[in-house]
Parts: structure tokens; sequence; C-alpha cells
């Protein structure tokens, strides 16, 4: 019995010997393993995931799987692809670009035109545009064809059409013209006709001439200017004829009505009533009677140094009358004037007693 137990212990004790020497011998390996695997899928991170942003799509190209995948097309988020493929990314969204061309019109002008295009991708159709154009696609074939077809429509046009009435037109054109050329341009002859570019707009932003050309269309468009400014000048010339004929008519109307009022009688008592108010005042004054048959007091005054009404004038010295000057040149002395008849000497403030009837 106890040979029997020895043997069994020696038989499990020599089992467990393998495992553990093994386990001695690789238990560094495994447990770098998991951290040199974390390592290089860290480093590799960039090369094997790829972040497709919003509004735009991906196409793969497999190095050793037939090229580019022209017919799954890959929406946003992150894909992940290995290391030996790639993931092209394209803005799927409205987007817009906008260039220079040199154009000559129907005279043979040369002016150089600014066109704006603003376009979208057709997501279905991303994958052959990435095998046959590319993401330089707009610079490979999209502008270049803009321009070619700029060029033909403004040949077809005169400089004042194109300037003036026929922008619009000449957009639509171009539009038009663009859109059924970038239709069938993948490189494929037999496929079916799918849009891979959705045109919206041909805008003309500008259009720029050469300097001698453009100072005389400044010049034109200045008389042209000037010439509707001497319109207006003569309408509001007519107008103001207008508004002094009617203003004429209103005041000979005007006199026609209040003149058959009016009366030598009522102006008298007006003036006579102007004569009182001004007696009214507190300053001292002076009343001169007219001498006519319809005259009115006439009220003369303050004075500076007193209130009464000044009498005649006295001379200073012999040969000076008041209020003139000295003979200087030594010549006879001058007669002087005759004093003048004094005024009537009237209160502080006079009152005018005036009959009852004014009109007598």
């Amino acid at each position: 019995m106890s040979m029997v137990v020895s043997r069994v212990s020696d038989g499990v004790g020599v089992g467990r010997a393998p495992s553990r020497s093994w386990y001695r011998t690789y238990s560094p390996l495994l447990v770098l393993s998991p951290l040199l695997a974390g390592f290089v899928v860290i480093a590799l991170w960039q090369w094997i995931t790829v972040v497709i942003p919003a509004g735009h799509v991906g196409v793969k190209w497999y190095r050793f799987a037939g090229g580019t995948d022209t017919q799954t097309i890959y929406g946003e988020g992150s894909r992940f692809v290995w290391p030996w493929d790639r993931m092209a990314v394209y803005d799927a969204r409205l987007q817009q670009f906008s260039r220079d061309f040199d154009v000559l019109t129907r005279e043979g002008l040369m002016m150089t035109v600014n066109i704006a295009a603003r376009y979208r991708l057709n997501d279905s159709a991303v994958g052959l545009l990435h095998k046959h154009l590319g993401p330089e696609y707009v610079e490979t074939l999209f502008a270049p064809t803009v321009g070619s077809f700029a060029r033909i429509i403004f040949s077809q046009n005169s400089t004042d059409a194109v300037y003036t009435d026929r922008r619009s037109a000449v957009q639509a054109e171009i539009k038009q013209a663009v859109t059924s050329e970038l239709d069938r341009y993948l490189g494929q002859q037999d496929r079916r006709s799918v849009p891979w570019l959705y045109l919206d707009d041909i805008l003309i932003r500008s259009m720029r001439f050469p300097p001698e050309v453009q100072s005389a269309v400044n010049r034109k468009m200045a008389q042209h200017q000037l010439r509707e400014e001497y319109a207006y000048r003569l309408q509001r010339e007519e107008l103001e004829s207008q508004r002094k004929e009617i203003e004429a008519q209103g005041i000979a109307r005007f006199q026609s009505i209040v003149g058959a009022g009016i009366s030598d009688t009522y102006l008298r008592w007006k003036g006579i009533d102007a004569t009182l108010k001004l007696a009214d005042s507190p300053n001292a004054k002076m009343v001169i009677i007219g001498a006519a048959k319809d005259g009115l007091p006439l009220i003369l005054g303050p004075w500076d140094n007193s209130t009464a009404p000044p009498g005649p004038p006295k001379a200073d010295a012999p040969g000076q009358t008041a209020g003139r000057p000295p003979l200087t040149d030594g010549s006879a002395t001058a007669s002087p004037l005759p004093p003048a008849t004094p005024a009537m000497p009237l209160a502080t403030n006079p009152k005018i007693s005036l009959p009852a009837n004014p009109a007598r």
C-alpha cells in the first residue's frame, strides 16, 4: 500500500515539473505579449483607423484586393482599414470655387471675368470620381471646363450686352453647357447616365476691362449721371415755377378780396390806434402834428438829460452855433442859422384827446 501511494505521488510530481518549467521559461513572454500588442495598436492607430467627418464620404482602395472599390461608399464615423490599404475622404456638402478667366467679347475686347460656381458631389458616384479623376478634380477638370465654355459664350455676345441686360442669360448658358459636359466625362463610355456632380449656380462676380477702356467707361457713366442730374434740375425748376405761379394767384385773390374793405378812413383809424399805443409808452416823447389835412401825430423821444422838450439851440462861443464845429481857417464868423421853431411841449406822459368819431 505504501508503494502504491509513493508511485502515485511520484507520478504527480513528475507531471507538474514540466508545466512549471515551461511557465518559468515563457512567463516573461506571456506578460509582455499583451503589452506589446497594445503598443503596436497605439502606434499604428492612425494608419488602421480613418475618421470620416460630418458631410463627408469615404472610398477605400485595396492594395491586394482589386484597387478602388467603386460600389461601396462609407459614411460618417470611424472606419477600420489595414495599414496597407487606403481610405480617401471627399467633402459631399455644398462647395464653391471662384477663378479669374480672360475672355474675348464679340468685338474682340479682352476682359477679365471672375466666375464663381456652387456645386456638390453625388455620393453614389464618388467611387468613380476617385478612380478616374481623384481629389484634385476641381483643378483637373471642373475649373478648365467652366473657363472653356465661358470663353465660348462670351465671344458670342457684345460687350454692352454682357455688361447690362444679358448677364443672367450668359450665366444660365454657361451652367447648362458645363453640366452637359461633366455628366459624360468619367472615363466610362458605356456607363449609365449618373451625374457625379450637381452644379447649382454659375455666378459672374465681376468684369474688369483694360485700364484705357475702364477709364472711357467711367467717363461715359459720369456724363450719363450728369445728364440725369440736369434732367432733375429742369424738373425741379419747372415745379418751382409752378409753385410761384400758384402763390402769385393766391396773393392776387387775397388782394382782390381784402382790397375792397380797405379805405382811407380805415387806414387813418389804424394810424390813430398806433399813435395811441405809442403815447401809452412810459418814456418821454415829443409829438409833432402833421401839417397835412390827414396828418397824424408823430412821437419822438426819449431824451438823455431831461424829460422836457429841448429849446432853441444856443451858441457855445462867438462864431459857433450849437451843434456846429468852430471855424479854424481864420475866416470871418459865419452868421448863425435862424433858430428852429419850438415844438409844442407836452407832459411827461401825454394823452391825446381825440374826437369820438374818427371818421370826421
